[in-house]
């Protein structure tokens, strides 16, 4: 018997060759004694790794973005400044790099007015000290090979310009200056240095997301050098003032409550935007609306312009759509392309400028459709060119997701409303036979000679029989 069993095992060994290795082998991986050095640098390889992780990923503080290439690659020079670069991520572009002078002369100017002593400076160079680790989350990138120094160095020089800019841009006349003060300077008016033809092209790129200090230490800075005057105007005040300019920034009024929480211009802009918007809530199963203006005028959709300041306060209410103003100049896609970006990167689920322009997108397809809504006010075309503005409107949301809408109910609405053959039939009839008084009247006339002529037609007929 036990012989019989040695022959089965020694015939399985056979059939099997490697069967003994593997064991060998597995066993021979468990008995490996763990090398505690080579842990210990997998450990602190993490750490560092995990410690040079971007302040994106900090979260709280995060709120100046490099744009995403998605967008940058639709149109790049929308997100990429063009004079003067501002902060760290278009730090040490040689194209900019002449205006670095500029700064310079700024601060010396700066620094040299009302007898400022190197004291003030000083406080003015470890308040930001004090603040830099806020500063850098501010950004989702963390800039590590920036030293401290040039940190610190470059914000102060880089806040002291928007400054000083900002001040001497107040020059929209008196009612601007009397209703803010600029805390009795005197030198109205840009330094010599800056060419009128630069002013517009630092002003877009003060705007740009990418080019933006966090506004809590431009605020700091500007409310230290001015504590001593008797009257300030208030930092946010001088911001509006500057960028209320925008065609979309409803003028400059009194702020405060609807802009004050703004954490950079490109926010501000934002803000400015979105003033006394209609609260609405979001769908993350969006409905897309599938008529562009021409096709739905032929569903007896009226178009119609409201006094609303807010661009996104759009309303459908009994066939009629009505939209506040829309002034569309050679600086509106720059800007609007910053906001949308901000959007993806900081408000996903409040993204209004976004849906906004995705449902301008939807409803305008051609420039016919650009006519249209023009010839109805909506849309005030700078740009001259009706194909121009379809092009530009259609480019903005190239790489915009839907994700999520505001406008469900109205896109649900306005797609009901073209479904109903019974609105295209009464949209017909006022189209083609009442467009307007005359073919009306021409409409009316004829009809009352057809029915003329059919009764004459009648009459006749009895006679015979």
């Amino acid at each position: 018997m036990t012989t019989q069993v040695d022959q089965k095992l020694e015939d399985d060994r056979e059939s099997v060759p490697n069967k003994g290795k593997d064991i060998a082998s597995t066993l021979g991986v468990s008995n490996i004694k763990p090398n505690t050095g080579m842990t210990g640098d997998i450990l602190a390889q993490l750490q560092n790794k995990m410690g040079s992780l971007t302040s994106q990923q900090d979260g709280a503080e995060c709120c100046i973005y490099r744009v995403p290439n998605s967008f940058r690659k639709v149109r790049p020079e929308a997100y990429t400044p063009q004079l003067i670069s501002i902060g760290p991520l278009h730090r040490g572009d040689e194209r900019l790099k002449d205006m670095e002078q500029q700064k310079l002369r700024y601060f010396k100017e700066f620094a040299e007015r009302d007898g400022k002593g190197m004291e003030e400076i000083e406080y003015l160079v470890m308040s930001i000290q004090e603040k830099e680790a806020r500063i850098r989350a501010s950004y989702s990138e963390n800039f590590s090979e920036i030293t401290s120094s040039d940190f610190i160095e470059m914000i102060l020089l880089d806040a002291v310009f928007i400054i000083e800019f900002f001040k001497d841009s107040n020059d929209d006349g008196n009612a601007c200056r009397k209703n803010l003060d600029l805390a009795g300077t005197s030198h109205i008016g840009h330094s010599k240095s800056i060419k009128p033809w630069m002013i517009f092209d630092i002003r877009e790129d003060l705007m740009l997301l990418e080019n933006q200090l966090p506004f809590f230490i431009i605020k700091e800075i500007y409310d230290t050098a001015y504590r001593k005057e008797a009257t300030i105007i208030p930092f946010l005040d001088l911001a509006t003032v500057y960028f209320g300019k925008y065609t979309f920034s409803q003028g400059l009024q009194n702020t405060d409550r609807d802009v004050g929480g703004s954490r950079h211009f490109s926010d501000l802009l934002r803000n400015f935007m979105l003033k006394g918007s209609i609260k609405r809530s979001y769908s993350f199963n969006p409905i897309k609306l599938k008529y562009n203006a021409v096709m739905l005028r032929e569903a007896g959709v009226k178009f119609q312009v409201t006094e609303d300041k807010c661009l996104v306060n759009i309303e459908f209410e009994e066939g009629v759509l009505k939209i506040p103003r829309l002034e569309v100049d050679y600086c509106f896609e720059r800007v609007v392309r910053n906001i949308m970006a901000l959007e993806q990167c900081s408000y996903p689920f409040e993204a209004y400028a976004c849906s906004y322009v995705k449902f301008m997108d939807h409803l305008i397809d051609s420039a016919e459709d650009v006519g249209l809504l023009a010839e109805n006010g909506i849309i005030l075309n700078c740009l001259g060119d009706d194909a121009a503005v379809s092009n530009m409107i259609n480019k903005l949301c190239e790489t915009i997701t839907d994700i999520c809408t505001f406008y469900d109910d109205i896109c649900r609405k306005m797609n009901a409303h073209y479904k109903n053959r019974w609105n295209h039939r009464k949209a017909t009839l006022k189209l083609v036979y009442f467009p307007n008084f005359w073919r009306g009247t021409a409409t009316v006339a004829a009809a009352i000679l057809l029915i003329l002529t059919l009764i004459q037609t009648i009459t006749s007929v009895k006679s015979v029989f």
